[in-house]
């Protein structure tokens, strides 16, 4: 009987993680037309050699469906469909519905930009350019494009290792397509790769007769959502970006020879993002929350004014494959009631372990420890506890107070003056 116990310990236990695995590896692509199947074959193969299971169809497919009966059927949806409407199944209510409740999207738009993907993309602070306008720059362009001007070599990538793996990107990427415009006081939306400042949005076959879209710097290539659930939208301007040729066309920032390149740092660039945004490389915990009176190693039910007290967490990272050890030398401990009373940097010992020591202000009622980490590229870092503050008691103030000498000295100075009086009032006979 125990041997067939153990057995079917084994066997729920693998069930369960080949369950586990196989739902997180899920990924719909839904793609303009079936000719995307081939034309971006490396980056499909390459999410599949990732352990994704991929799952292609195209727009015209009625039957695709995000969720069946309230529950979601894949983790990760990837659209290259910019130029059609999307199916019943998979409409922009659903997907940012998709979003809201944790998962990932890859996105991609090119000149020929439909309703659907311009509705998704500003429900996400993101506004595209107009339809059948590009991204234009007369001095950094591909050498191969003598004509239009719209083939950028894009240099400015952002520079986050968290997203572009520890190595980053050394080598620039290839892109043709529409502009994005990023609102610049966004906390969840930020810039992966942006233009220069020669860059402009416009229709090359048509004279410019209005201000462009966006031009300069705030000209943005390829974006990206970090939501406060953890969900990761990227938006990219350029289908070509993720094509077969792009991952391996040689180029040649057109006047600059020493900016010649074999292959384009397309491929590395996608396998980042998508790895990034998909595999959940960045993602922060905090567990082992403990906060306790120093020199006692106990969490009382409530804490007094004036106590002084040590506070501890463990942060951790998800590198993609396991948890390790998060460090960093700006993650803040505040202890607030309404508005914080104090906020100090906490302290790590190099291994993930985060404490602090305050001594809890002179102000009764119910405190929250609260720790809210938001970096770029990382996960939002949200933990809250609370715990109540009391007064003293009236057996534990202090007998005398030093401060209050000079009210005890008038006292009894008027007690003294008192009996003086008294006495003289008393004993002192008029002749």
């Amino acid at each position: 009987m125990a041997i067939v116990r153990v057995f079917l310990v084994i066997l729920f236990v693998s069930l369960t993680i080949a369950i586990e695995s196989s739902k997180s590896s899920k990924v719909l692509v839904l793609m303009q037309d079936d000719a995307i199947a081939t034309s971006h074959s490396m980056f499909f193969n390459g999410l599949k050699e990732k352990g994704y299971s991929l799952e292609l169809t195209t727009v015209s497919n009625e039957s695709a469906q995000l969720r069946v009966f309230d529950e979601w059927q894949y983790d990760n949806l990837v659209l290259f469909a910019p130029a059609a409407e999307f199916p019943s199944g998979v409409s922009v209510q659903t997907i940012l519905d998709f979003i809201d409740s944790g998962h990932n999207v890859i996105v991609a738009a090119n000149s020929e930009i439909a309703r659907d993907t311009l509705e998704l993309a500003s429900e996400c602070n993101v506004e595209f350019g107009e339809e059948e306008t590009l991204v234009i720059d007369h001095f950094n362009y591909d050498a191969s494009d003598e004509k239009e001007h719209s083939l950028i070599v894009a240099e400015n990538i952002l520079d986050n290792k968290v997203i572009m793996g520890p190595n980053g990107a050394s080598t620039p990427v290839l892109f043709r397509g529409v502009a994005q415009d990023v609102e610049e006081e966004s906390t969840l939306v930020f810039p992966l790769i942006t233009s220069y400042s020669t860059s402009y949005s416009a229709n090359p076959s048509e004279p410019i007769t209005k201000s462009p879209h966006v031009a300069g710097t705030k000209t943005t290539l390829v974006s990206a959502l970090q939501a406060r659930n953890n969900a990761r939208v990227i938006f990219s301007g350029s289908l070509d970006l993720f094509s077969n040729k792009f991952f391996t066309s040689p180029m040649q920032k057109s006047g600059d020879k020493s900016k010649k390149f074999d292959k384009s740092g397309n491929e590395n660039f996608a396998k980042q993002v998508s790895g990034w945004a998909f595999d959940k490389r960045g993602i922060l915990r905090a567990t082992n929350e403990k906060h306790h009176l120093v020199g006692e190693t106990e969490s009382p039910a409530g804490y007094r004014i004036k106590d002084k007290i040590h506070y501890s967490v463990q942060i951790e990272e998800w590198n993609g494959s396991k948890w390790v050890p998060f460090t960093a030398d700006d993650v803040q401990l505040e202890f607030r009631m309404l508005d914080p009373y104090i906020r100090t940097t906490l302290k790590h010992n190099g291994k993930g372990l985060y404490t602090a020591e305050f001594i809890i202000p002179d102000v009764y009622g119910v405190f929250t420890f609260k720790i809210e980490y938001i970096r770029k590229g990382y996960g939002f870092l949200n933990t809250i506890s609370r715990i109540p503050v009391r007064p003293y008691r009236h057996n534990e103030y202090e007998r005398f107070i030093d401060a209050a000498f000079p009210y005890y000295a008038s006292a009894f100075s008027m007690l003294a003056g008192l009996w003086v009086f008294s006495w003289v009032f008393l004993y002192n006979r008029d002749k």
